[in-house]
C-alpha cells in the first residue's frame, strides 16, 4: 500500500518493505544484527551510523572507545523521532510498528535507516543500487485492537519460514516477542503500550498463541502483508457478500 497521507504525530503506523525482486536482505545473523543496531542508532542520533561505527572500531583501547561514546553523547537527539512498538525481521522483508513522536519523524527515520543499511549491504556484496522495493510502505493503525493484533501478527510472522512451535517463536532472535516476555528499559521497543491492555504477566503470550478466530483477517485487512498467513488466503477466497458480512459482524463486536 502506498502512502497517501501525511504521518500524524502521536499516531501509530505499520511500516514494512521487501527486498527488491523479493531478494534476501538479511543473508546471515550479522546482517540482522546490523539492521537492529541501525534502528537503535537513529532513535538516538542524527548522525550517520557508518561514521559512528568507524570511529568506534578504530579506537584501540577501552578508554579510547569510551572517549568515542562520550563524544557522541553530545550529538544525541533531544527526542527520538519515533517509538518502536513491535518488529519482526524476516529473510527478505521487515515489519515495524511505529509511533511518530515529532513532525516528519517516520519519514526521516526510515530514510536514514534504509540508506544506512543499503549502503552497508552494498559494500559487503560489492553491488550498487536499490536494495528494497522503492520507498517503505506504511499503513495507519486506527484502533487500539488493531495495534494489539498487529504486534501479534509480527510475533507470529516467523511461521512463514517454518518456525512453528511456541519455543521456536520465542527463541527467534529477530522479533520483539522476547522483549514482551521480559520487558526491559534498555529494550529497542516500548512494550508498555500493548502490555497495558493485559491484566497479568503471561496474558500477552497467551494472546499471541491463542486460536485465531474468523475475524483476524478483517481486523488486519489493509494493515498487513496479506500473503503471510492462511487466514488471509481464506478471506480472499470468500465472495464479496460473505466478506462484507464478516466485516459487519466484527464491527458489531466492537460496540
Amino acid at each position: 500500500m502506498k502512502r497517501k497521507f501525511p504521518f500524524i504525530t502521536d499516531n501509530y503506523y505499520h511500516v514494512y518493505n521487501r527486498g527488491i525482486e523479493k531478494r534476501i536482505v538479511y543473508p546471515n545473523d550479522s546482517f540482522y544484527s546490523r539492521f537492529l543496531s541501525i534502528l537503535q542508532h537513529y532513535l538516538e542520533y542524527n548522525y550517520p551510523y557508518s561514521g559512528f561505527r568507524r570511529s568506534f572500531d578504530q579506537a584501540q583501547s577501552l578508554e579510547d572507545k569510551q572517549d568515542v561514546l562520550r563524544g557522541f553523547r553530545l550529538k544525541r537527539l533531544d527526542r527520538p523521532p519515533v517509538e518502536i512498538i513491535s518488529f519482526c525481521l524476516m529473510p527478505n522483508h521487515y515489519h515495524l510498528a511505529l509511533k511518530q513522536l515529532v513532525t516528519g519523524g517516520i519519514t526521516n527515520y526510515m530514510h536514514r535507516v534504509g540508506t544506512s543499511y543499503t549502503n552497508y549491504f552494498n559494500l559487503r556484496y560489492e553491488r550498487s543500487g536499490n536494495l528494497f522495493q522503492g520507498k517503505f510502505k506504511a499503513v495507519h493503525v486506527e484502533r487500539e485492537d488493531q495495534l494489539l493484533h498487529l504486534s501479534r501478527y509480527h510475533h507470529l510472522n516467523p511461521q512463514g519460514i517454518g518456525i512453528r512451535s511456541k519455543k521456536e517463536l520465542i527463541d527467534y532472535a529477530w522479533s520483539s516477542l522476547r522483549d514482551y516476555i521480559n520487558p526491559s528499559k534498555s529494550s529497542l521497543v516500548n512494550t508498555g503500550v500493548v502490555l497495558s491492555s493485559f491484566a497479568r504477566k503471561g496474558s500477552y503470550l497467551d494472546f499471541v498463541f491463542a486460536i485465531i478466530d474468523e475475524y483476524e483477517a478483517v481486523r488486519l485487512e489493509g494493515l498487513s502483508l496479506d500473503d503471510d498467513f492462511n487466514w488471509f488466503r481464506e478471506f480472499r477466497e470468500l465472495n464479496e457478500e460473505w466478506k462484507q458480512s464478516l466485516r459487519e459482524k466484527y464491527l458489531e463486536t466492537l460496540l
